[in-house]
């Protein structure tokens, strides 16, 4: 499962449901762990089917304390991170998410 670490603000925004995708940084790491998880390769991840089909399921964890939450992955895409919460002139993936509940 992934699993991603967040800070506080982005934590509680996709908690109250006004933040509804995750973006971290085309890099070798996740590149290889999204392909890993999802086994589909980076070109094929606009294909919606897929995720709606497998619903993917991540973990968004409070910095590295216990408090979580699991989320469904309904897309994952590329993007320019400029216009990202990121702010970094690279591209990034979007990692869209939906069904955000408190884990168990």
């Amino acid at each position: 499962m992934l699993i991603f670490p967040l800070k506080k603000e982005w934590y509680e925004k996709i908690r109250s449901g006004e933040k509804t995708v995750e973006y971290r940084e085309v890099k070798p790491y996740w590149n290889n762990r999204i392909l890993v998880y999802t086994g589909v390769p980076m070109p094929f991840f606009r294909n919606i089917e897929f995720f709606r089909s497998r619903r993917p399921r991540c973990i968004l964890r409070l910095g590295y304390t216990k408090r979580q939450m699991t989320a469904d992955i309904t897309k994952i895409g590329v993007v320019d991170g400029k216009d990202t919460d990121l702010r970094v002139d690279k591209p990034v993936y979007a990692i869209h998410l939906a069904n955000v509940r408190d884990a168990e």
